[in-house]
């Protein structure tokens, strides 16, 4: 598409790059529940970096198979993984010390179902963003008149 728009952002080199945060150096969030519940070995693996990387790929790999794989996304930022993490465990969390593997799939499983769809959104947003930001609005063409199917003469006689 050729952008006629004041600013040209659709055609930039790295034009799905969906957010211009700095990086962020990823860290455990295991005092995710501390003053709400005791730490478990359910909470500890839960809550781990190696999760939280599992479900940024889980992520990435949903919203990429949601678009007809056209938007490949970047890693989102740890806090809103985080706060979606500590949500789905508190509301969804059976907390026994059995099973934890099954237990972390099914709560996986829950933040993506989450994530997902949300970040697909703001990625479609976003595109329709640049597409409009690059482009100039088409004027609607003039109205066409069509009751009539003959046309008018002007008569000699006035």
């Amino acid at each position: 598409m050729k952008a006629n728009g004041r600013v040209d952002i659709l055609n930039r080199p790295n034009h799905l790059s969906f957010y211009d945060t700095p990086k962020v150096y990823t860290s455990s969030f295991q005092d995710a529940l501390t003053g709400v519940w005791i730490d478990t070995p359910l909470s500890k693996a839960y809550f781990s970096i190696q999760n939280q990387q599992i479900i940024q790929n889980g992520i990435r790999a949903g919203v990429y198979k949601l678009s007809n794989e056209q938007y490949v996304i970047s890693q989102q930022p740890d806090t809103e993984i985080k706060i979606a993490m500590r949500t789905m465990f508190l509301n969804h969390s059976e907390n026994r010390n059995e099973n934890i593997k099954e237990q972390i799939q099914e709560l996986n499983q829950y933040v993506l179902d989450y994530c997902i769809p949300r970040v697909y959104g703001e990625a479609q947003g976003y595109m329709n963003y640049l597409k409009d930001a690059s482009t100039l609005v088409v004027p609607m063409a003039r109205p066409v008149y069509t009751a009539t199917n003959k046309t008018l003469e002007l008569k000699p006689w006035f």
